[in-house]
C-alpha cells in the first residue's frame, strides 16, 4: 500500500502569503526543512514601507502640482501652486490654487484626494485614491487625471504633488 503524506504551510509575511507544500520524504531532517521554509519566505522580498504622518498635522504650506506627461495636456489649468487654506476639510488640510481658476485640493473619506472646482465636490480633474494618508504630498499611490475626451481617469506616472514651502516652527 502506498502512503502519501503532505504538510501544507500557509506563511504570511507583511501583506504577502504563500503556500509551501512539503512531501513526507522531506519531513525527516528538521533543520533542512527549516532552511527550506526560510528560503521560501525570504523570497517574498521586503515588507511595505511604513505609512507616514497618519496622525500628525501636515507641515507644508505650499504644494506644487506638476506633470511632464498627458495630465499637462488634458488638465493644464490645474497645474501650479496650491496654498494651504486656513480651515481644514474632513479633518485633513485643504489647499487652494494661488493663480488661475481657483481650484481646490481636498480629501474625501470614500475616495481620497481630489483637485476640483469646489471643496467637497465629488467631481474633479486630478485624483489620488489614497484614503489613509493625512497629507496629500506623502501619498504612496500614483495620481490620476481626468481625460474629458474619453470620459475616463488615467494614471500619469509623471503627475506629482510636492511640498515647496514648509510651515515655520
Amino acid at each position: 500500500m502506498f502512503r502519501l503524506c503532505v504538510l501544507v504551510l500557509l506563511v504570511v509575511k507583511g501583506t504577502h502569503a504563500i503556500t509551501i507544500t512539503v512531501k513526507e520524504e522531506d519531513l525527516g531532517d528538521q533543520e533542512a526543512l527549516k532552511q527550506f521554509v526560510e528560503a521560501k519566505v525570504d523570497a517574498l522580498g521586503g515588507s511595505l514601507p511604513p505609512l507616514h504622518n497618519l496622525t500628525s498635522s501636515c507641515s507644508c504650506d505650499k504644494l506644487l502640482l506638476s506633470s511632464l506627461g498627458p495630465a499637462t495636456t488634458f488638465q493644464p489649468k490645474v497645474m501650479g501652486i496650491y496654498t494651504r487654506s486656513h480651515t481644514s476639510y474632513n479633518n485633513h488640510p485643504s489647499y487652494r490654487q494661488n493663480y488661475g481658476a481657483d481650484y481646490r485640493l481636498y480629501w474625501l473619506p470614500s475616495s481620497g484626494w481630489l483637485v476640483g472646482d469646489k471643496r467637497g465636490a465629488n467631481t474633479g480633474y486630478v485624483h489620488n485614491p489614497d484614503t489613509i494618508q493625512t497629507c496629500p504630498y506623502l501619498t504612496t499611490t500614483g495620481w490620476l487625471y481626468y481625460n474629458s475626451v474619453h470620459g475616463v481617469w488615467y494614471h500619469d506616472t509623471t503627475l506629482v504633488l510636492r511640498c515647496i514651502q514648509r510651515t515655520e516652527d
